[in-house]
């Protein structure tokens, strides 16, 4: 299918992506499997102008679209991007590190657009629409071996009718992926893992005007090690490496090679992951007007114990025992199309508890003052309930059959109420005076905001749109779960304005299409943490992203594709004009794929591109950590594959000049080094898919 074709649900109807005024990229399920993408983490190779940085400690993730965004390191913290699920809201940035399989699409909806979509939607959002059966009985199975790092992946499905108008589908995915890095202390590769998840999905036509669907989804990740390599030493690191009988272990290249080490040799930093889902649609047709009922509850548990100091030895450690849940329903309406006016109103109710425990543990041998040493060990103790009600709506009205004008509003009451606490494990300078205890204390914040939309919206010609939209959303304020001194651990709201004008075009024989848009984004008391080695410190502060997007697609003989992604934004902090973390200027990709019969049941593919990227920062303060190289891979896949879609044979490759770069960096606490993670090095795996 053609990208001009799409259909999207951004704005809760099903509508074409040509035809909407909002910035968007679809990633197909075809664009998933002919890069073996199988996690969302991937999803930045094939979706320009999205960067995804994971913490090196814990399923942690920052997510950035337009340079704008979250960073890794706050697992209380809303992500300004959010993630939906089937249309149900995600609310933890661990649950960005979720399996991706068996998808219909993806959508990066891109910009403000909290007045439609809700919650937590200042900067952009993440929709994730899972597969639903067929109305035969059909199965598919995929396998690839990747042989660079021995890794296996091995995903299928199967569509069952139960009745006329009752179908089941039944998919899985079990991905054993090896790390890229040589752990010389710990002996294995790192970080390896090993994702299991399961879903199955119902759909029923009850009645007549009335379906229903629902969704179970069980995921269990296990990480253990981590990609951590120091890009600077200093003698204090060494000296403690020799101490921990590894002499001469470190370096400070980026070669794929570290050396960490928890309890002794052998014994790797590890984590476990587990999310399960549960959702209900039901779709009631009203005389053309659709009324929806979205129920969601959703749950995750992740225990990990990470090493903290990167070294060999048992230095500083820290234990995450944290946990989730939450239930939301939706309820809205969708007038019917085709009239003066269209509408689409409706409100969310949403209840989630964040149960964090975390303990952290050092042992330096060293510290300010002689027989002073930086050691001890707590426990922090946090507990958050977040209650959310919204009311929203958005209206379009058709002033001519080519001039549409829109508008949308939002009210949404939320608050969190947080008890807080810190007790000294083992008394030291670590645990008694750089993270003082606290007495359990209760803490709590109502916030209120009006988000709002307009825009106008012009048909050139029936192949030709253009826009203009003006947004406001927000960001609820909250508290931090890492903070060091937990009485100033409250954060403020976020407020993000975005005016945005864009053209979409496309012939009328649809051999080519051609978008672009400019954008304007200013945000207000932006919620960030950042680690100055030691502490961790909460503050807000004020940014700004400009840029513009082009993507473009062509067809200039049948069997050939050519395309252009591309995303500048130039995004600074307001207040100090310096570069923000995870915002590189220039992203984007350019490739091909062609199809080109070979007999009359055979046909050759071939798909390629070139995904890059220009320097990024990763902390607050630039100076403190390493500064991202540009980073430009080169990537392709072939393919053999029956005409008729019943099987392909397809070899992958990623990063193919096994380009080095940094995919994050930050200083090492204590021993005063900075330290990075690896982008993957490059993969070469071998795929073969199969429908019956």
């Amino acid at each position: 299918m053609d990208q001009q074709d799409i259909i999207v649900t951004a704005r809760k109807r099903d509508e074409s992506v040509q035809q909407i005024p909002i910035a968007i990229d679809v990633v197909s399920n075809k664009a998933l499997a002919t890069t073996g993408t199988a996690s969302l983490l991937q999803l930045e190779a094939i979706a320009p102008g999205l960067n995804l940085a994971k913490a090196p400690v814990g399923a942690e993730i920052g997510v950035t679209v337009r340079g704008l965004g979250s960073a890794p390191g706050a697992p209380s913290f809303d992500s300004s991007v959010s993630l939906f699920v089937d249309g149900i809201y995600a609310p933890r940035s661990r649950e960005f590190a979720s399996s991706v399989f068996d998808v219909e699409r993806i959508e990066v909806i891109k910009g403000t657009q909290a007045a439609l979509l809700g919650k937590n939607t200042s900067l952009g959002a993440i929709n994730v629409i899972t597969r639903k059966p067929g109305d035969e009985l059909a199965a598919d199975l995929r396998g690839s071996y990747q042989f660079e790092f021995g890794s296996t992946l091995l995903a299928g499905g199967i569509d069952v009718p139960l009745a006329d108008g009752l179908a089941v589908r039944v998919s899985g995915q079990r991905l054993d992926d090896n790390g890229w890095v040589r752990d010389t202390v710990a002996g294995h590769k790192a970080p390896r893992n090993r994702d299991d998840a399961i879903r199955a999905v119902l759909t029923w036509e009850a009645l007549s005007g009335v379906d229903v669907t629902l969704v179970a989804q069980h995921n269990i990740s296990k990480q253990r090690g981590n990609s951590v390599e120091f890009a600077t030493l200093s003698p204090v690191a060494e000296q403690l490496a020799a101490l921990a009988g590894a002499p001469g272990s470190l370096d400070d290249r980026l070669d794929y090679v570290n050396a960490t080490s928890l309890f002794g040799p052998g014994t790797e930093q590890h984590e476990r992951l587990k999310v399960d889902r549960l959702s209900g649609t039901v779709n009631f047709d009203l005389g053309g007007g659709t009324l929806t009922s979205v129920t969601g509850y959703s749950r995750y548990t992740d225990d990990n114990l990470s090493d903290t100091d990167f070294l060999p030895g048992e230095w500083a450690t820290r234990g995450v025992d944290e946990s989730s849940k939450q239930f939301s329903q939706e309820l809205r309406y969708v007038s019917p199309t085709g009239g003066t006016v269209d509408y689409v109103v409706g409100g969310l109710y949403l209840h989630n508890e964040l149960d964090s425990t975390s303990t952290f543990f050092a042992n330096y041998p060293f510290g300010p003052a002689p027989g002073v040493n930086i050691a001890g060990s707590f426990r922090n103790d946090f507990f958050q309930k977040t209650e959310t009600f919204s009311a929203f709506g958005q209206m379009t009205v058709h002033a001519t059959d080519a001039l549409r004008l829109i508008g949308g509003l939002r009210y949404t009451h939320e608050k969190k109420t947080v008890d807080l606490g810190r007790e000294v494990l083992v008394p030291g300078l670590y645990s008694v005076v750089i993270f003082p205890p606290y007495a359990p204390f209760r803490m709590s914040r109502s916030d209120g905001p009006v988000d709002y939309s307009a825009g106008v919206q012009y048909d050139i010609s029936p192949d030709i749109t253009t826009y203009v939209s003006y947004g406001k959303g927000t960001k609820s304020g909250g508290f931090a779960s890492s903070a060091t001194f937990l009485d100033q651990s409250e954060y403020d709201s976020e407020t993000a304005r975005t005016l945005e004008g864009g053209i979409k075009a496309q012939d009328a024989g649809r051999r080519w299409l051609l978008n672009l848009s400019v954008f304007d984004t200013k945000v207000s008391n932006f919620q960030t943490v950042t680690f100055n080695g030691v502490t961790f410190n909460i503050f807000n502060t004020d940014l700004r992203s400009t840029g513009v997007e082009l993507q473009a697609n062509w067809r200039p003989v049948e069997p050939l594709r050519v395309y252009l992604n591309n995303t500048y934004a130039d995004a600074r902090d307001r207040n100090t004009d310096g570069h923000i973390p995870l915002a590189p200027k220039w992203s984007g990709s350019g490739g091909f794929s062609l199809n080109v019969p070979v007999t009359g049941a055979i046909d050759f593919l071939m798909d390629g591109s070139i995904d890059y990227r220009s320097s990024r920062t990763y902390q607050q303060d630039p100076a403190a950590a390493e500064i991202g190289n540009p980073f430009t891979t080169f990537n392709l896949s072939i393919a053999a594959a029956d005409s008729n879609e019943h099987w392909e044979v397809r070899l992958i490759g990623r990063n193919l000049t096994d380009k080095k770069g940094i995919a994050f960096a930050f200083p090492t606490p204590i021993i005063g080094t900075q330290s990075v993670m690896s982008e993957r090095s490059r993969t070469i795996a071998l795929q073969v898919s199969v429908k019956m």
